[in-house]
């Protein structure tokens, strides 16, 4: 889940005005965002040498200095076990085809946006807060709507302002640019002169199309996710097109109504899709198995309520007025694991294999003269999840080691003294600066309210076993990181939380890093279905099936079910090829499917 260099070029800019020795404290969690359990005690933060980074702001050197050595230490490659097929690498997880290592992007910029990295500015203030005020109903994709962020969707009408689809962008065969009758399989892009004068074309060959018209641009980050985003626009197409066959005919002073009513019901019908995927597919492969039993029934039990707590900073518009909060040990923790999935290369399509360095690199703000995508980049959906008995490109274990190419230092350039590139840097010292609880107390915590989720691991449950695993595991590659003793005994007794998830899931019995571990399926599983729950389409509450939510959801809009003839979809290979087949895609060169 790689950060797009623009993204990072605009952050390190802001950094050099922002303080490289120091953090600014403020009184409790940029706004959007919050704790998990609740604001932590001082005496239940995270610290470095003992040092509170929030207390001791003088110190943030030495915080610096230690994730960068412990950085360098998780360069080292991990030795996982065989497995029982020896066709895959044993650094590969055949439980997660590479389709989820970005689906779980998409989710992720579904719940937080923040514009500036906590571990660039080094401040806990507004350029960090979380600007998404509601969770998982596709603001990433949709933005604020047709009225609200028009470029995001197309003309339907040539004489009125009706906009129901998305924008989608004809594709290039090869490097002669796009032709009349190139079909449209990537995301919109557009030139766009500039006020300064600066102009990225090739004069007289190529036009540089520096805009990428969606909703969050961050789904440009790179080219599988803009491919991702491209897939969710052609389903909601598709489903407009449904919905307009099974609408009753509007008189043409009604159109602009009949057209939004439309909109909204296809919209909250691939809502319903997208929460029954995660629901059923995606945390279901991700979570640990016990974790995801616990949390995915009709009637979780959650431990992290926010109006359950006491503390004025964790309750404050926690679900109202102020809209949602995301956790910092979700957000800034757990689920920065998805870095650890991304392979070094991937199979695109049946033309193509490309490393991981341009894949990152291939975006409007980086490769502008060569969008939109060509041939060569047109996702073959088979090769990123299971369809039909298909071989996809697998994500890597989860452990503390990142492929190489999430270390490019012209993507994720050095910000600071230390003059450490890449993300691994950026996700840990992310996580010092956010005064979140340590790794002892959050287990402390949790325990007391649900003691047998500890109990299952022997990793959480006895404290003098974790210090010794994480211990040993640290003295190991000496030649990486230069850790020395006191490094060692400071980190294995208080570990970051990002890099406790990933040595939790490499240490899991009989599942190396098939899967997260469950400290970190329980705060993942907190926030998400925690998520799903509060925010469900209302006319699915209840429904014992997708079909049966989408049937009554039809009927809040028209009188019949215009979705009789979508198929349960429950899982990413099945809404591939529903897309395939409403948007006349089976048969599609480049290949779809």
């Amino acid at each position: 889940m790689a950060v797009q260099k623009r993204s990072e070029a605009s952050a390190f800019a802001t950094s050099e005005t922002a303080p490289i020795h120091g953090v600014v404290r403020r009184d409790g969690p940029p706004p959007g965002f919050r704790h998990f359990l609740g604001t932590p005690r001082a005496s239940q933060r995270f610290k470095v040498f003992g040092i509170d980074p929030l207390e001791a702001p003088e110190h943030l050197p030495k915080v610096r200095g230690l994730m960068d050595r412990l950085s360098r230490r998780m360069d080292a490659e991990l030795h996982w076990p065989v497995h029982a097929d020896a066709t895959v690498e044993r650094w590969e997880n055949p439980r997660l085809p590479s389709g989820y290592t970005y689906l779980l992007q998409f989710v992720a910029h579904d719940l937080v946006h923040s514009s500036i990295p906590l571990s660039v500015t080094g401040v806990l203030g507004a350029g960090t807060a979380n600007a998404r005020r509601t969770a998982l109903k596709l603001e990433t994709l949709f933005g604020s709507g047709p009225v609200g962020s028009p470029f995001v969707y197309a003309l339907d009408a040539p004489n009125d302002e009706r906009r129901t689809k998305l924008r989608l962008g004809r594709m290039r065969w090869d490097e002669k640019g796009v032709k009349p009758g190139c079909p449209f399989r990537d995301i919109a892009r557009t030139p766009a002169e500039n006020v300064t004068g600066i102009d990225r074309s090739i004069a007289g060959h190529r036009v540089a199309l520096t805009e990428a018209l969606i909703a969050d641009p961050r789904n440009d980050d790179h080219a599988i996710m803009s491919q991702l985003t491209a897939l969710f626009a052609l389903l909601h197409n598709g489903l407009i097109d449904i919905v307009r066959r099974g609408e009753p005919v509007a008189g043409p002073n009604a159109n602009l109504g009949a057209a939004y009513k439309r909109f909204l019901c296809a919209r909250d019908a691939l809502t319903a899709i997208y929460h029954n995927i995660i629901r059923k597919d995606m945390m279901r492969r991700v979570m640990h198995p016990a974790i995801y039993a616990a949390y995915s029934g009709p009637t979780p039990h959650f431990i992290d309520r926010p109006a359950d707590f006491s503390n004025e900073f964790a309750t404050r518009g926690a679900r109202e007025p102020n809209g949602w909060q995301i956790p910092l040990e979700f957000s800034h923790g757990a689920f920065r694991f998805g870095h650890a999935m991304v392979r070094p290369e991937y199979v695109i399509n049946d033309l193509a294999t490309h490393d991981l360095s341009k894949t990152l690199e291939k975006t409007s703000a980086n490769d502008p003269v060569n969008m939109p995508l060509d041939a060569t980049w047109i996702v073959r959906w088979s090769r990123f999840f299971e369809i039909k008995g298909s071989r996809p490109n697998f994500s890597r274990r989860i452990g503390p080691f990142l492929s190489d190419g999430l270390g490019n230092d012209q993507i994720f350039p050095a910000f600071d003294l230390t003059n450490r590139v890449g993300l691994l840097y950026r996700d840990l010292l992310g996580a010092s600066l956010a005064g979140m609880w340590s790794v002892d107390a959050l287990l402390a915590e949790i325990a007391v309210r649900r003691p047998q989720l500890i109990e299952i691991s022997r990793l959480l449950a006895d404290r003098p076993y974790r210090v010794s695993r994480l211990r040993d595991w640290l003295a190991l590659e000496t030649i990486y990181g230069g850790l020395d003793s006191e490094d060692i005994e400071t980190i294995a007794n208080d570990p970051p939380l990002p890099f406790f998830i990933l040595f939790e899931a490499m240490e899991q019995p009989q599942a190396e890093g098939l899967c997260l571990g469950p400290l970190g399926s329980i705060i993942v599983s907190e926030v998400i279905f925690g998520a799903l729950v509060n925010n469900e389409i209302p006319t699915g509450n209840g429904a014992a099936s997708l079909t049966e939510a989408l049937a009554k959801l039809s009927t809040e809009y028209y009188a019949t079910n215009v979705f009789e003839q979508v198929p349960e979809i429950e899982r990413m290979d099945q809404l591939v090829e529903f897309t395939a087949e409403i948007a006349d895609l089976r048969q599609a060169v480049p290949a779809f499917l």
